[in-house]
């Protein structure tokens, strides 16, 4: 059989593509199953809308690193301009002194539905299970849940197969803990920040069918960013936290939640604690 340079250069490029992508399956189905074999106790990092503030993020990843979590979790938001490589690169190298494993969720500045190709390169740039968009894994006795409230024609909403994909995730019985993370808060306060009514909120109903979800499965606590704050609320015995003080412009004074931050959370057994620590390294809440 004959293959023309252009033809034996366009095979060349999609075996070596094949070989790469079943490398990173390999690689995070590895992370994963580590994940799933760590003990009772554990600790992971949750930070968020770092874009824009290289400068903070790096003190912020030095600072949560010093901690030795077993992974991390970002709430979103982690570049500026849906779709730029080059600021991909640029979150990426910043990020090299985490070398644990790093789960992503979709933000509006990192995939946006007038950017077509921007959810494209965002899959190309990360190493997640399932669709890369919205998935689970396990890690100890946990389980958690990233989802995405940018899907084209869904956003600010998380609703159809994306809704019926959570609730068969979050059914079976089989862990104590369950931890959700999602860009958009449901319960953005009117008083901080500028996006109430222009995040989840923004779909009551949509809305209220995610927490009514949450509520019968008893989750343990709600992850957002979005609002470059710290906030925490309770709603219905789910806790809400906003966490969106990674580096990007704060929307809130010192006194109302805006500060620079990560939150490091301690699974132990049955009891799950939390410290929210500002790039001073001072512990500003604890739950």
């Amino acid at each position: 059989m004959r293959i023309d340079r252009i033809g034996f250069a366009a095979l060349l490029i999609l075996l070596l593509s094949g070989t790469v992508f079943a490398a990173q399956d390999q690689q995070i189905q590895q992370k994963l199953a580590a994940l799933e074999m760590l003990q009772d106790k554990f600790s992971f990092v949750v930070l968020g809308d770092n874009r824009s503030g290289d400068d903070v993020y790096r003190k912020v990843v030095s600072l949560a690193m010093d901690r030795k979590p077993d992974f991390i979790v970002n709430t979103g938001d982690m570049i500026s301009t849906p779709g730029d490589k080059q600021e991909w690169a640029r979150f990426w190298e910043l990020s090299r002194p985490i070398i644990v494993p790093y789960f992503l969720t979709v933000g509006n500045h990192d995939i946006h539905a007038k950017v077509p190709f921007s959810e494209r390169t965002y899959k190309d740039q990360v190493d997640l299970p399932g669709n890369e968009l919205y998935y689970s894994f396990k890690a100890g006795n946990s389980l958690f849940i990233v989802l995405d409230t940018y899907l084209d024609d869904q956003e600010k909403k998380v609703t159809g197969e994306q809704l019926k994909w959570l609730e068969r995730a979050l059914s079976p019985a089989d862990r104590r803990h369950t931890f959700v993370f999602v860009h958009a808060p449901l319960y953005p306060d009117k008083n901080r920040g500028k996006h109430h009514g222009n995040s989840l909120d923004r779909y009551p109903g949509e809305r209220d069918a995610l927490q009514a979800l949450f509520v019968k499965y008893k989750v343990t606590a709600v992850f957002t960013g979005h609002e470059h704050l710290y906030l925490r609320k309770t709603v219905d015995a789910v806790p809400h936290i906003i966490t969106g003080g990674g580096g990007a412009p704060l929307y809130a004074d010192d006194m109302n939640g805006g500060f620079y931050h990560y939150i490091y959370v301690t699974v132990d057994g049955d009891r799950v604690s939390a410290e929210v620590v500002d790039i001073n390294g001072k512990v500003k809440d604890r739950f």
